[in-house]
């Protein structure tokens, strides 16, 4: 691996395992609920960083810690949900008195899920620094691009975007579990991205933001759902609720993919292509500078008419018969008719298998 990306690498470790000790002894000495969220983000990017060195030096012990991080973070995920509809209720008791009684429930909740976050957050151990340091020293002797897991990750975004149905609101949530990844390893290689647009992890942020929302309305619609299933003896109808907060989910949706497109600014389409950015400023690869060098020695060459010009073969040119059999032969490749004629969930087995790992333990 090249110095610089091993030394951010060497770099970024140090810092994120830092940063979770931290937090996690500042949660222990004042458990808030601002502390437990910093907590919760420095597990995210630590997370982050064992999926990224996963990608290169996979080992039991990295895929250890992985599970570890991921259990600790899903014992907080039902206090953050709570802790956000509460939110989002308590700014809607003015415009809404019919959410009072849900509003009283989800405070409930809440104490109860704080005594066991705060139970979890003694279990949160030290343990994570050696096979993390471990996986970065391994890197020393591989000749690996740095890019490639951002590349894997935005190809998974690009193939689950392709799939996204309106009518099924899964599929947006299948495009954001994919889209986290993309962008917290967007965040390890952010450094030597020396050219990008400054406001890009903004940008990127935005986007997320929007899925987010989306699903936000998805917990509370099902939240609400169960409350209502609930034995009631006030006798409150909450069914103006449940209409206010599904127009408001619609609406989200609508939202979200009036701007859906906009995530082919953040990467790059293939390994070899150029950023957006790049594109947008009309700056050329390293392979298409070579490209122009050899074209512009080529015609030198010709201009100066030397005998040492380089002579290219004169290839015998078809016939209009033989082009349109060449292009038959081409489109009737049975793997690319099979390809194009693969079904919805057949072609969603086409995402690399780190992330079909992170799905699967999301």
């Amino acid at each position: 691996m090249e110095a610089d990306a091993l030394c951010l690498l060497e770099k970024t470790a140090k810092t994120r395992l830092r940063t979770l000790r931290t937090q996690t002894k500042l949660c222990r000495k004042q458990f808030s609920e601002e502390a437990v969220h910093d907590l919760r983000v420095a597990m995210r990017r630590l997370l982050a960083l064992v999926d990224f060195l996963n990608f290169f030096a996979a080992s039991p012990a990295l895929r250890k810690v992985r599970r570890n991080l991921k259990a600790h973070l899903d014992a907080f995920d039902a206090l953050r949900d709570t802790q956000v509809m509460l939110l989002e209720t308590s700014q809607r008791l003015s415009e809404l008195p019919e959410i009072e009684p849900f509003h009283r429930y989800l405070q409930k909740t809440e104490k109860q899920l704080l005594r066991r976050a705060h139970k979890d957050i003694e279990d949160v151990g030290n343990a994570f620094a050696k096979p993390i340091r471990a996986a970065v020293k391994s890197l020393h002797s591989l000749s690996v691009d740095v890019f490639a897991p951002v590349d894997d990750a935005y190809h998974t975004v690009l193939s689950r975007l392709a799939m996204v149905d309106p009518a099924n609101v899964a599929t947006i949530h299948r495009v954001r579990i994919a889209f986290k990844r993309l962008r917290y390893s967007f965040e390890v290689v952010q450094p030597l991205l020396t050219d990008m647009p400054e406001d890009l992890p903004a940008q990127m942020h935005s986007y997320q933001t929007l899925m987010g929302e989306i699903q936000d309305a998805e917990v509370l619609l099902r939240t609400l759902e169960e409350y209502a299933s609930r034995p009631r003896k006030d006798g409150i109808d909450i069914s103006s609720v449940r209409e206010f907060y599904e127009r408001v989910h619609r609406e989200r949706v609508d939202v979200y993919l009036q701007n859906m497109g906009s995530v082919h600014s953040f990467w790059r389409a293939t390994p070899q292509a150029k950023f957006p950015w790049q594109e947008a400023a009309g700056i050329l690869t390293e392979s298409e500078e070579v490209c122009g060098e050899e074209t512009s020695t080529s015609s030198e060459y010709a201009l100066a008419g030397s005998s040492e010009a380089p002579q290219e073969e004169t290839m015998p040119a078809h016939t209009d018969a033989e082009a349109v059999a060449e292009v038959v032969t081409v489109g009737s490749d049975p793997e690319e008719q099979a390809a194009a004629e693969t079904p919805v969930e057949e072609a969603s087995e086409t995402v690399s298998v780190a992330s079909q790992r992170e799905e699967g333990s999301s």
